[in-house]
C-alpha cells in the first residue's frame, strides 16, 4: 500500500473570512476526486482547526494499492483539472509518499 499525504499552507490570506472561503474551495475542488477515479483507496481532504503558526491549513490524505496508482492518480486529467482549479489559490505544500 502506498499513502499519499501533501499539506497546503495558505500564504495570501488577509483575513479568517477569506481564509475560509478559499479553504472550502480547496475541499470542493479535491473531495470529488474519490468519486471520479475508481483506484483511489481511500481519500480524505480535511481543514486544520489548530491556531499556531507551524501549523498548516489543509490536507489531503491519501491511499493507493502501489506506486503505479498513484502515478496514474498523479497525472490523470482529473487530478491536473483539480491543480488547475486551485491554482489561483496562493499556497505553498508539502508532500510525503511512503509505502506501509
Amino acid at each position: 500500500m502506498v499513502k499519499h499525504i501533501v499539506f497546503f499552507k495558505l500564504t495570501s490570506v488577509g483575513n479568517n473570512y477569506a481564509k475560509e472561503i478559499e479553504l472550502k474551495q480547496m475541499e470542493e475542488i479535491f473531495s470529488a476526486l474519490p468519486l471520479k477515479l475508481k483506484f483511489i483507496q481511500e481519500y480524505r481532504t480535511g481543514k486544520n482547526f489548530t491556531i499556531t503558526d507551524h501549523a498548516w491549513d489543509f490536507v489531503i490524505d491519501s491511499t493507493f494499492i502501489n506506486r503505479e496508482d498513484l502515478q496514474k492518480y498523479q497525472v490523470s486529467t482529473e487530478h491536473r483539472d483539480a491543480v488547475q482549479k486551485a491554482s489561483h489559490i496562493e499556497k505553498t505544500k508539502a508532500i510525503i509518499d511512503y509505502e506501509y
